[in-house]
């Protein structure tokens, strides 16, 4: 059953139908109580972890925010730096996304870096990449998409084409870049979908999350469990 009150008469009567408002609303328990039953429905096993070891945020940008910190300390990462560690956590990912046959085909700079602009662009994906929900342990980043009546956004003019792919993509690296600076322990992305229970099986079959469904079963990344694709009462039913 949805979370249903008087906020849901809305403004002047209207119903606020965006997808960042219900996200705040059916987040903002976990603020106060703790997040941790969120990790373990996602983890299936109770997490290794104690509940104030469980770090939420939403709407997060953390690679805008990263660079932001490098550039006011005085140290600021070359584009060479976020090109490299692409090019190695994600060698095969274009060829990857070309064998998938959901997608549209490919146009030659997507998901390829290879000349200046390309890799400009790639910067810019990256720092321009805004996740809706994140939880982090120990030992996982977990990256949440929210989503409401909005489809999984694409655009072909990016290097990162496809938005599910690109969150991944942008979190696996700045976890790989904080991990090099600390000589921390290695963290795996967990990616999840929160989505209306209406459109859940509709929603597995869009090509972003069916790409990355097999990706899992296939142990490769960007992987996503069935499992963590979750509707919005998955997430009222844990909340503390």
């Amino acid at each position: 059953m949805e979370v249903r009150n008087k906020e849901d008469k809305g403004i002047l009567g209207i119903r606020n139908r965006t997808e960042n408002w219900k996200t705040a609303r059916y987040f903002a328990p976990f603020f106060k109580h703790g997040s941790i039953s969120i990790v373990e429905r996602l983890l299936g096993n109770p997490p290794q972890c104690k509940p104030d070891e469980v770090n939420l945020e939403l709407y997060w940008t953390g690679m805008r925010d990263y660079i932001h910190r490098m550039e006011k300390k005085g140290a600021p990462l070359g584009k060479s730096e976020f090109t490299e560690r692409y090019r190695c956590l994600f060698r095969d990912l274009r060829e990857g996304v070309k064998k998938f046959g959901g997608f549209t085909k490919l146009k030659d700079h997507n998901y390829r870096v290879s000349d200046k602009k390309q890799e400009d662009s790639l910067y810019d994906n990256l720092r321009h990449t805004e996740i809706d929900v994140v939880l982090e342990t120990p030992h996982h980043p977990f990256i949440g998409e929210a989503k409401h009546e909005m489809s999984f956004g694409a655009n072909a003019n990016l290097i990162l084409v496809h938005q599910l792919i690109r969150q991944y993509v942008m979190a696996k690296i700045l976890v790989d870049i904080v991990r090099s600076e600390i000589n921390g322990p290695k963290k795996e992305v967990i990616p999840f979908l929160v989505v209306d229970r209406c459109n859940l099986e509709s929603v597995k079959n869009t090509a972003q999350v069916k790409f990355m469904l097999e990706q899992h079963k296939a142990g490769r990344e960007p992987g996503l469990k069935e499992e963590n694709v979750l509707s919005w009462d998955d997430i009222k039913k844990l909340h503390p």
